[in-house]
């Protein structure tokens, strides 16, 4: 009979990266269409010829009686639609103009001082970007406890420049987000922020103007779908976030669950039991889980930084036209705008660029080394004296690696371009600054290696058109959102017709926001494949309450059911991060370790810890927030931590091994460092730790894993006699200052 309680083998775990979210005014400038023959008789009901590009949000110009800022209210038929205000001048035919215009309101009437809030809404918006027909690309409530700043254009009229980040460093927090069902913003997103802005809507709409940006900040903001679809009625709504990417081969998980930390006080004079209990902090700590590692990716949340080389993959998007930025971006950006020397759109195999390819930076033009970045940061990178020639990937897992090709990839997650010209919202912020005129070029997965496809071949084992990666730490580390549902029965959520009747799974779905990871411990031994444990904490844990509402219940939020309906292609696959035949893990007996020079062939085990120092922190708000069942976070997220920061970083490696030579022990005894900088020309390093592991193929490029430590300490290698009379093992304990991870896969961007 079907299962009547929640059971593990029913339960799906992705993950997905978080990211920062720009939405400057008008930014679908340049996307407008006309449409003749349209009448009107000094009503709001517009009468024209069929045309489904007119949708809800657009603005509406003509040459005569259509008031200024009227736009497309709702869809009345495929041949009228109403408008947001009364048209004048008669009885009238005539062309009119439609816009996407998009633009973002603080509303009349919404700035409450009492409890010290804002509501802003949106109006506009353009198909696969963040804001289509006033709704913003996200779940209702999911972007509760996100940051959000402001930034003014110096010709804004409407809003306060003190409202600007850049004057007053103000910051605020989205403590409600939801679309409108009633009201002047019927049909668009509203968000609720704190404090109130200083720009006065105490009664009257101030719209953005040109220049004005508001932008969502990346930290718990997982990034967006664009093709969620929203509906009033929950039952009806299939919304979600990004959260598409295969964790791993799990065999274990611990889930940061909310804790509340409950105060409970005894008062003098009132007995000896607990007279006073108010709930202090929520937390989501204690996250964790252990996977048998099948492609490097979770170095990246490990470490903290990545660089690319994928020469075979990235296309250069037009036969002639080269593409490059239309303006520098920086260190954090999500979002880019580039143009062509021609007008022509970037394609792929003769389909236009969109929602779901790859971009690609490409460094600069090499003024003062901006084509490259540090790898270190605690040593002189000067080796090689700075050229190409001497940094990562033209030097590989056998050398010193101090600098890199500075070379990022992103998947795109929306986007709007016209004549050659695009804006490109990115999965996950940049880490590293490009000048105007960098050189863009994109990717985009096949079933096969078609187009510059990564693909592994079914025959060989081997990856054709592969992508490197260089693992690293640095300032950062980034943070992420995962997904878990548990669910009753092995079917899609709303399949019942009944909330938690037969037919239906009964499904709880939680987004766990801002997670970072804390430690890791990575480990192998002769009997097992190589395994990654990573030790995580939440900031804030998002709730599908679609099953509270009052009526209509069920999931708003569709879940990723990952071999369901999430990579249940061979393309889908490889965008998730599991394509098909890649899934094998890293065997013990497909790895080598040199050390000192010395290829070790008596290697019984090794675990390789690190600390990232991340750690929360929790600020004091004065919010007066009121708490609802249906709330997808609690309290607004009020109560939970604001911040997690990266503190330092430390690293050790111990490593079991039988002992056929004391050069371990001499090494350790005299305190050696053991870093050889000797032959900068060669930039080779004999002395370097290197942990190498590939898949096995017949011919051609192996996946494969290459941990490197090239300045380290040996502080322990005892000599113990063994009782057993057996041969000796020595566990050696080793302090590098940093690790450097190369792995080559079918990932495009961890």
């Amino acid at each position: 009979m079907p299962s009547t309680v929640y059971k593990g083998d029913l339960s799906e775990i992705t993950f997905g990266h978080e990211t920062g979210v720009r939405l400057e005014h008008d930014y679908a400038a340049g996307t407008s269409f006309t449409q003749a023959s349209c009448t009107h008789n000094d009503g709001t009901t517009i009468t024209h010829p069929a045309n489904a590009n007119i949708v809800t949000g657009l603005r509406v110009t003509g040459s005569t009686g259509i008031p200024t800022d009227a736009y497309v209210a709702a869809i009345l038929s495929t041949t009228t639609f109403q408008l947001s205000a009364t048209t004048t001048a008669g009885s009238q035919n005539q062309t009119l103009t439609f816009d996407p215009d998009f633009k973002f309101i603080a509303g009349g009437g919404d700035k409450d001082t009492v409890s010290d809030t804002s509501v802003i809404s949106f109006r506009g918006g353009q198909e696969d970007t963040p804001v289509f027909q006033g709704i913003l690309e996200y779940p209702n409530g999911m972007l509760v406890g996100s940051k959000v700043i402001f930034t003014i254009g110096s010709g804004s009229p409407e809003w306060d420049t003190q409202d600007d980040y850049a004057v007053s460093g103000r910051m605020f927090t989205i403590i409600k987000q939801e679309v409108a069902t009633s009201g002047d913003n019927n049909g668009c997103t509203e968000i609720t922020i704190t404090p109130a802005l200083k720009t006065d809507h105490s009664s009257v709409d101030k719209d953005s103007k040109a220049n004005d940006v508001m932008t969502i900040l990346p930290f718990t903001t997982p990034a967006m779908d664009v093709g969620m679809q929203h509906a009033d009625a929950a039952n009806e709504s299939a919304e979600s976030v990004l959260t598409d990417q295969f964790v791993g081969l799990v065999s274990t998980v611990a889930l940061p669950e909310t804790k509340v930390d409950l105060k409970r006080y005894h008062v003098v004079g009132l007995g000896r039991d607990i007279a006073v209990q108010v709930p202090g902090r929520f937390t989501n700590v204690g996250g964790s889980f252990e996977c048998n590692i099948h492609n490097g990716r979770w170095f990246y949340y490990c470490l903290g930084h990545e660089v690319v080389s994928a020469p075979e993959v990235r296309q250069d998007g037009h036969t002639n036209d080269t593409f490059s930025l239309s303006s520098a971006v920086y260190s954090g950006d999500s979002y880019i705008a580039f143009d062509s020397s021609g007008s022509t759109n970037p394609a792929i195999g003769g389909t236009d660029i969109g929602v779901g390819d790859y971009i690609f930076l490409l460094g600069g033009d090499n003024t003062e080394g901006v084509d490259k970045v540090d790898v270190q940061s605690y040593r002189d990178t000067g080796v090689g004296g700075g050229l190409d020639a001497d940094a990562w990937p033209n030097v590989n897992a056998t050398q010193i690696i101090d600098k890199a090709m500075k070379e990022e990839a992103r998947r795109i997650v929306a986007i709007t371009v016209t004549g050659g010209a695009g804006k490109v919202w990115l999965d996950d912020p940049l880490q590293f600054s490009y000048e105007d005129n960098t050189v863009v070029e994109f990717a985009r997965y096949a079933a096969d290696d078609s187009d510059g496809s990564p693909h592994r071949d079914t025959t060989t084992g081997a990856i054709t058109k592969p992508v490197s990666h260089l693992f690293f730490s640095r300032t950062t580390v980034p943070s992420f959102a995962m997904e878990v549902s548990v669910r009753r029965r092995d079917i899609d959520s709303n399949d019942g017709t009944t909330d938690g009747g037969t037919g239906d799974s009964k499904q709880l779905t939680r987004v766990f926001r801002g997670c970072k990871v804390k430690d890791f411990s990575l480990t192998t031994d002769t009997d097992a494949a190589l395994r990654l444990t990573a030790n995580f904490d939440s900031a804030l844990c998002y709730t599908d309450t679609g099953r509270l509402e009052a009526s209509n219940k069920g999931d708003r939020y569709n879940t990723h059911r990952l071999f369901e309906d999430t990579a249940n292609t061979e393309v889908k696959r490889k965008v998730s991060g599991i394509g098909k035949g890649t899934q094998k893990p890293f065997m013990f007996y497909n790895g080598s370790i040199s050390m000192l020079g010395t290829t070790l062939g008596q290697v019984v085990s090794f675990t390789l810890n690190g600390k990232t120092g991340v750690e929360q922190y929790y600020t004091i708000g004065a919010a007066n927030i009121a708490n609802s069942a249906t709330d997808q976070v609690p309290f607004a997220g009020t109560r939970n931590p604001t911040l997690a920061v990266e503190g330092k970083t430390e690293y050790d490696l111990e490593m079991e091994i039988i002992v056929d030579d004391p050069l371990f022990y001499h090494n350790m005894r005299r305190a050696v460092e053991n870093f050889d900088d000797t032959d900068e020309t060669a930039q080779t390093d004999s002395d370097m730790i290197r942990l190498s592991f590939t898949k096995q193929v017949s011919s051609g490029t192996a996946e494969s894993i290459d941990i490197l430590m090239d300045d380290y300490y040996i502080v322990e290698a005892p000599l113990p006699v063994p009782e057993d009379k057996g041969p000796l093992m020595a566990k050696l304990k080793i302090l590098p200052k940093s690790v450097k991870v190369i792995a080559v896969d079918t990932v495009i961007h961890a």
